[in-house]
């Protein structure tokens, strides 16, 4: 029954590193997006040219993408981190739960103390958590600003290159609406997540409070 929960908790933590692994190719686009076109744009400012007043929203918008992907991408892989570890340290569980020489008990023991470490994981970072799901859904908004106006122009016929550049652009953009909409779905996903853990979340405190009462009763 143990090494069943367990199973379960490490295909949880997989499906949740999937949707984070997600997000970070979300971030990643924005941040190239941010890269190549702000430093197009700002490229006559450095050189002594002017910038349009028309630009100034898009390039706050470009601003605005380039420290959200940033943000992302370091709460993703700070979480990440400490996941995988968790991760191994199953895997390590499983594996020994298979050996015909392991000791029960000793297992056991193993198996409680990784529940605890994944329920701590939660409760520690369960604020970083939250925040990806309203950084992910600002990615995606960027990416649709960005890709949704150069889309038009391939359509119109008024963007200014052609041959296979156009090709590997239009790839590209009709790439980056799809990671946009999939980040606004991410947002759903982690929230699945995080419901799950706060309901054991729960339970462990509960669990706590009633033992913690229960020793009060015995002393």
């Amino acid at each position: 029954m143990e090494i069943n929960a367990l199973e379960q908790l490490k295909k949880e933590l997989e499906s949740f590193k999937l949707v984070a692994t997600a997000s970070m190719v979300g971030a990643a686009l924005a941040l190239a997006y941010s890269i190549s076109i702000g430093f197009n744009e700002i490229l006559p400012f450095i050189i002594g040219g002017p910038i349009g007043a028309d630009f100034l929203p898009y390039l706050l918008v470009i601003i605005s993408g380039f420290a959200t992907a940033i943000s992302w991408v370091t709460r993703s892989t700070e979480l990440m981190y400490n996941h995988d570890e968790i991760v191994k340290e199953i895997n390590k569980i499983i594996s020994e739960s298979r050996s015909p020489t392991s000791n029960r008990r000793d297992l056991d023991e193993k198996i409680i103390g990784i529940i605890v470490k994944s329920i701590g994981f939660y409760r520690e970072n369960s604020s970083k958590i939250k925040r990806l799901k309203w950084i992910g859904r600002l990615t995606g908004v960027f990416l649709l600003v960005i890709s949704i106006p150069q889309l038009v122009s391939f359509l119109n016929g008024t963007y200014p290159v052609g041959g296979a550049y156009v090709i590997a652009q239009i790839f590209l953009v009709v790439f980056s609406i799809g990671v946009s909409i999939t980040a606004w779905y991410v947002p759903f996903l982690i929230k699945r997540y995080m419901d799950t853990w706060d309901a054991r979340l729960n339970l462990a405190e509960e669990a706590n409070y009633r033992l913690g009462r229960s020793l009060e009763g015995d002393l």
